[in-house]
């Protein structure tokens, strides 16, 4: 019987049949997605689609914009008079709270103590837009800068007997238009973006208010 010596080389992977046994082949790049991978795809496809299906509710509940660009909601429980009667106490100058009629609707009144006292009161004039009366002892840069920037003079008039200003102003596209008057001891500024004749009712009723 022939015994084959100690060094002779092994035949790899031999089967007990005798026949090597096929070697393992590389993973290709273009393999069939698994089940595992398959059922892991769908939830990312499911989280992001929820996720978009969010952000478009979103959009259309709450809008797009920046807060400058909401208006205030109205209180229905704002009394400027009594606002203004107890910033009367403390201001340096005539506060103004116009009886406003009826298309005309309060939205806030503020009073700001301070080195520069000020009193602003907002509305919802009849064209439904946002206007602003800004009160302090004069018109000063300052407040025509934040109320219009680069403020141009348009017209100089008369409005009860007190001197007064057509004013236009804005930036990023949008022109607003106010009206000042000053008198010996106040500053009155309204303006918004609406038509000149709206703020003149609103610059009227609030000289006869510290003037009467």
């Amino acid at each position: 019987m022939h015994v084959p010596p100690d060094d002779a080389p092994e035949t790899p992977d031999e089967s007990s049949s005798g026949l090597p046994q096929p070697l393992p082949q590389p993973k290709s790049a273009y393999e069939l997605p698994s089940r595992k991978n398959t059922v892991l795809r769908n939830m990312v496809w499911a989280i992001a689609l929820t996720m978009a299906l969010v952000v478009v509710i979103a959009i259309a509940f709450f809008g797009v914009g920046s807060t400058s660009d909401r208006t205030p909601l109205e209180n229905s429980e704002l009394d400027v008079a009594a606002s203004a009667e107890r910033a009367q106490d403390v201001a340096g100058f005539p506060v103004a709270a116009p009886a406003m009629g009826e298309e005309w609707s309060e939205r806030s009144a503020r009073f700001a103590d301070g080195d520069t006292p000020r009193w602003q009161v907002d509305y919802t004039s009849p064209s439904d837009s946002l206007v602003t009366l800004t009160e302090d002892s004069e018109v000063s840069a300052t407040m025509l800068s934040a109320a219009l920037p680069g403020t141009v003079v348009e017209e100089e008039l008369t409005i009860g007997g007190t001197d007064c200003k057509a004013l236009s102003g804005g930036e990023d596209g949008a022109e607003t238009v106010g009206i000042s008057c000053e008198g010996e001891d106040f500053g009155l500024l309204v303006h918004g973006e609406t038509d000149r004749e709206e703020l003149a009712v609103l610059a009227e009723a609030a000289l006869a208010d510290i003037t009467g």
